[in-house]
């Protein structure tokens, strides 16, 4: 009789079954969850799965961890595990067993599907043709954003509702339906975060994704102009001298607003505080002529937005002749 009754506890003990919890349920009480970070990685990003289980008493558990089914090495009993993305358009399942020493085991269950979300940023701001960086926002300057989602099938953009967000403002005060193109003006600060939310239209979060943005100040610089090699591709020095009889010089306005370029409110040069007539059709460009005597001058030119007064920049050559 006495052995009958052990065989029957072991019984008991091997058979116990584990109670499965996937991802965000929310009518199991203060039941464990597994949270990803991020939660919608691309292929190949590291990602952090991590137990919630603060409110649920299963801490202190025996934990073993299991990716697409296999073991997931020197993990037992952590509460957090990094692993990597899979393929595009699949599925990755992760799950965590945790038994507790009272009360029922538990299998955590989350799945990760990874997809790609690109923003594409294009700053309508001026550089040089000739200029081998990139152009950078300045404040009040226009930004044009792309979305581009790519989940392993073909998809629609105008079936897709889409949420842009700039620091904590809603553009287009919410969701949107097709709109995986965006304009907004540069805020201010020397940075800004945009983030995007793609969701389907039938329901459900397809992808997210924030990103950090640098923005810089507009500002000028001169290059001589030379009647047969061009502009210089490098900036003359605010103190330089006059060789010949005359100095042909360009400014040459960085990071400014295109529609702030091609139509200022202000464009003017100033002569020894004075200010002139450039002579030119450009207004960003100015013929200095040597002085009867030797002597020294000062050349300014300043252009700028009066409805975006940060829209602009001002700079000041010296010259000896």
């Amino acid at each position: 009789m006495p052995i009958k009754f052990v065989l029957l506890l072991v019984t008991i003990a091997t058979t116990l079954p584990f109670t499965v919890l996937g991802q965000g349920i929310g009518d199991l009480g203060a039941q464990s969850t597994l949270d990803i970070s991020p939660t919608f990685p691309q292929p190949g990003e590291i990602v952090t799965v991590k137990i919630n289980d603060y409110a649920s008493g299963m801490s202190g558990s025996q934990i073993t961890w299991t990716y697409n089914g296999e073991s997931v090495p020197d993990t037992d009993n952590n509460r957090s595990i990094e692993v990597i993305a899979g393929e595009l358009g699949g599925t990755d399942v992760i799950e965590a067993r945790m038994i507790p020493t009272f009360g029922e085991p538990q299998l955590l269950r989350t799945e990760l599907k990874p997809v790609y979300l690109d923003i594409v940023i294009e700053p309508q701001t001026r550089v040089p043709d000739w200029y081998r960086g990139r152009a950078m926002p300045s404040i009040g300057s226009q930004i044009n954003a792309t979305v581009i989602v790519n989940n392993g099938s073909v998809v629609d953009p105008a079936g897709l509702i889409y949420t842009w967000q700039v620091d904590r403002d809603l553009l287009d005060a919410g969701p949107v339906r097709g709109r995986n193109q965006m304009s907004f003006a540069t805020p201010r600060g020397s940075s800004f975060i945009l983030s995007v939310s793609v969701s389907r239209s039938t329901g459900g979060t397809l992808a997210r994704r924030a990103i950090r943005v640098e923005s810089v100040s507009p500002f000028l610089s001169f290059y001589e102009q030379h009647p047969l090699y061009g502009s210089s591709l490098f900036p003359t020095n605010t103190n330089t001298s006059i060789i010949g009889n005359t100095l042909a010089v360009r400014a040459e306005p960085f990071f400014l607003d295109t529609r702030v370029y091609n139509d200022p409110d202000i464009a003017e040069w100033e002569i020894n505080g004075r200010k002139t007539d450039n002579g030119a059709r450009n207004p960003y460009e100015i013929t200095l002529q040597r002085g009867a005597t030797t002597g020294q001058t000062s050349a300014n030119f300043h252009v700028r937005s009066l409805q975006s007064v940060l829209q602009g920049a001002e700079q000041r050559i010296n010259l000896t002749f």
